[in-house]
């Protein structure tokens, strides 16, 4: 990289030529050099500066955040692809501007129905049945596989040991699986039925699949989490301190390179929330939890505070809670709490909140990019006064108690 970044160098451009007035064929060097050239009317030349731009370091990194707000979508998505390499700055600048250029979800992967493996890059394959799940793996191709999504179909005998059958034989073949990164398991239920279906899965310790896949960056689990304990380890061993026979807690998993976690929970236990938000995801950036499909359900405040005060998940940008029986106190605390400081987008739907008075008395509230409170019992004047809120908000499908249990 050259020092002066005024000066021309190897990567520098000539502005003019045979074609064009010899007065105006200058050389173009450094930072300046990519600066006019950005302010020329070819989108070809433009890119070619940009692309320049980015071997400057910071300071060319700035110029092409500066381009991400441009009306032609060719350089927007130029710029896209560039800051998406750019480090932390240029990640920190896509969450500003649409964090959902940068999370992690099954939208990165086409979903493939087809359990053949043919091109397993950018592919989702989906797995209904334990015949279709030993199939895939024996495919040769079964190494590129990037994400699977293990969806058990409501079948009465076996769905109540299907989740348990999935995540053992996932841990017996991990070493055939050196790619995945994004992997659900649960029942199979679409939008549609959701609120309506009870589910039939119940949810065993997911601690040994976890630890089976280190490179996972997307986890979802879907299904009744109240019997059972879902991080409950292989081998528990209970080691005492020798000075007073008091018994040491076990550290919480760590996982290193999970990026998006979803807890889809039809029912679960305050021990499991619990265990959950204790998690140690230095990574996480996107974290949804479902209390439950059709009642609502209230939450221990207490259980959050490990992902309120940044301690479990330190880099979260987008956070969900969905079907929350005391969803107007957990806005509070959600609001009042450290995490405010990098969080993006806030979900709090499907719940009972009425007065909306925390969310429209936070100026946190308006670091965020987008709010959805949809699905809650705000009334008109509410949403009215949200919508005056600097970030973007949702606030869709609004009911009132009257009604509610029809809608259940």
């Amino acid at each position: 990289m050259n020092n002066n970044q005024n000066q021309p160098g190897e990567f520098d451009a000539v502005l003019g030529g045979e074609q064009q007035n010899q007065n105006y064929a200058v050389v173009l060097g450094g930072l300046e050099g990519v600066q006019n050239r950005l302010n020329s009317e070819d989108d070809e030349v433009r890119i070619a500066a940009l692309e320049d731009a980015f071997k400057y370091g910071d300071a060319g990194v700035d110029l092409i955040i500066e381009a991400l707000y441009d009306s032609s979508e060719e350089i927007h998505d130029c710029t896209i692809g560039l800051l998406r390499k750019a480090g932390i700055k240029g990640k920190q600048a896509l969450l500003d501007y649409d964090p959902w250029l940068v999370l992690t979800t099954f939208q990165d992967w086409r979903i493939n129905y087809h359990v053949s493996i043919d091109d397993p890059i950018g592919r989702a394959y989906c797995v209904n049945s334990k015949y279709e799940l030993l199939r895939l793996f024996r495919d040769p191709k079964a190494k590129y596989i990037e994400a699977i999504k293990l969806q058990d179909k409501y079948k009465e005998k076996i769905s109540k040991t299907a989740f348990k059958y999935f995540t053992d034989t996932l841990v017996k073949v991990r070493e055939l699986l050196p790619n995945l990164k994004a992997l659900l398991i649960g029942d199979n239920c679409d939008i549609l039925t959701l609120r309506y279906r009870e589910s039939k899965i119940n949810v065993t310790s997911i601690h040994p699949l976890v630890k089976a896949y280190p490179n996972l960056e997307l986890l979802h689990i879907r299904g009744r989490m109240l019997e059972e304990d879902i991080l409950k380890p292989d081998l528990i061993l209970q080691v005492r301190n020798p000075q007073n026979n008091s018994i040491i807690p076990i550290k919480p998993l760590k996982h290193e390179s999970l990026k998006t976690l979803i807890i889809d929970a039809d029912g679960i236990s305050d021990s499991n929330i619990a265990k959950v938000c204790n998690l140690n995801l230095p990574s996480l950036e996107y974290f949804e939890l479902w209390l439950n499909r059709s009642d609502l359900s209230k939450i221990n405040i207490d259980s959050l505070a490990p992902v309120l005060s940044g301690e479990s998940f330190p880099n979260l940008a987008y956070l969900a809670v969905r079907k929350c029986g005391n969803m107007s106190e957990v806005a509070q605390a959600i609001v009042n709490s450290p995490i405010m400081k990098n969080l993006k987008i806030l979900e709090l739907t499907d719940g009972n909140i009425s007065n909306g008075g925390a969310l429209l008395n936070s100026p946190a509230i308006n670091r965020l990019h987008t709010l959805d409170v949809s699905g809650n019992r705000l009334h008109t004047n509410i949403i009215e006064r949200l919508s005056e809120l600097k970030c973007r908000v949702i606030a869709d499908s609004q009911f009132s108690d009257r009604y509610y249990s029809v809608w259940e």
